[in-house]
């Protein structure tokens, strides 16, 4: 096993190799995002030592571990960066970051160097290549930022020319994880951004994963065959505001494991195990409600009354329960707040429901995801 980290640089971005022959496990944690020293405050104490728990689980598997933060890993407020990064390098295994919009100077205006410097001062460069077990890493920065309330949602051609030539001299590696802070596809138009497709044209003929945040929901999205994102929901809730995300997740992050060339994934609530995927967010007399932590539409649910399979439940989309009730009934905050709050009451489609056929019966739900692995609810 290898843990040298080596690197060279191309164009005056970085390519850094962390061999491992078989595999690795990976631990995605979305948008950090603090702003405040309340913040920091709940991110240090409430939320880091569940992931440090899951880098503890991980030592014992013999294979490397890492950490990748999905960009906006603060909130406007540079100089927490130094102590974010801190923070996270005391797991003492790799980390890697990329860029968020909410990472970049906003006193700043038309210079994209001066907008990142302090980022690049702290975390080094926005592109470089990685690579764990048999996957290439490469990190992306697709905020095109003019200033804070004027960016876009682009990689420049200077990214792409230095990715292209990053993957010739790569050109064993088959499988290529592409890291960027905002999504790849569009989960309004079920359909892949432009500058998406132009990555993929430079990527031609690789097995692909996008691995991004911006969006503070959980998404997996197959986008064709070999290619897939996985959109990760931030780990602190909706902006520090909610205790849970509009999609109902509750903190969690994404963790991906790879075996012998092949990967596995889910989205791990911290606190409790692996295993736990299914979360009951209505239990009534004749009627349940679940939530599938890392649904995508590859999940198959059934159901059992007292013993009797009663077969698959009836995949719903509602706005979450949990996140409309504090919204409705426990947020407490000023207008504007209130408003972005507000705005994220919308459908999902990660919940199924069951009529009981007998009041108060006894319920076995039994969730199987696309790898096979079975989870288990009964109550």
């Amino acid at each position: 096993m290898k843990h040298a980290i080596l690197s060279l640089v191309f164009l005056g971005l970085a390519l850094v190799g962390y061999a491992q022959a078989d595999g690795f496990n990976l631990i995605v944690v979305g948008d950090p995002q603090p702003q405040t020293e309340e913040q920091f405050a709940r991110l240090e104490k409430d939320i880091f030592p569940h992931i440090a728990a899951i880098v503890e689980e991980y030592r014992s598997t013999g294979y490397p571990t890492a950490i990748y933060l999905t960009g906006d890993n603060v909130w406007d407020t540079l100089d927490l960066m130094p102590r974010l990064k801190a923070l996270f390098d005391s797991l003492d295994i790799h980390v890697m970051t990329v860029i968020g919009n909410h990472d970049h100077d906003r006193s700043t205006v038309g210079d994209k160097a001066a907008a990142v410097a302090r980022y690049e001062e702290v975390f080094g460069p926005r592109n470089y290549a990685i690579e764990l077990g048999e996957t290439l890493f490469v990190a992306l920065d697709n905020i095109d930022y003019t200033s804070y309330s004027d960016y876009r949602i682009a990689v420049d051609r200077k990214q792409l020319r230095w990715m292209k030539q990053t993957l010739r001299q790569n050109s064993d590696v088959e499988h290529i994880a592409i890291l960027m802070h905002a999504p790849a596809y569009n989960y309004r138009t079920d359909e892949l951004n432009d500058y998406a497709r132009k990555i993929l044209r430079h990527a031609k003929g690789h097995k692909i994963d996008f691995i991004t945040g911006h969006r503070h929901l959980n998404s997996t999205a197959d986008i064709a065959p070999e290619i897939i994102e996985h959109s990760v929901a931030q780990v602190g809730g909706n902006l520090w505001f909610a205790p849970m995300c509009p999609d109902g997740t509750p903190h969690s992050v994404l963790t991906i494991e790879e075996r012998a060339g092949e990967w596995s994934w889910r989205y791990r609530l911290l606190g409790e195990s692996a295993e736990k995927q299914i979360m009951v967010v209505e239990d009534s007399a004749d009627e349940v409600i679940i939530r599938i932590v890392g649904w995508d539409g590859k999940w198959r649910v059934e159901w059992s009354e007292n013993g009797k399979a009663m077969g698959e439940m009836e995949r719903i989309d509602i706005i979450d329960p949990d996140y409309r009730y504090y919204v409705e009934n426990e947020a407490d905050y000023n207008d504007m707040v209130m408003g972005h709050l507000r705005r994220k009451l919308i459908p999902f489609k990660h919940y199924y429901r069951l009529k009981r056929t007998a009041e108060n019966s006894e319920i076995t739900i039994t969730a199987t995801d696309r790898f096979g692995r079975t989870h288990l609810e009964s109550f």
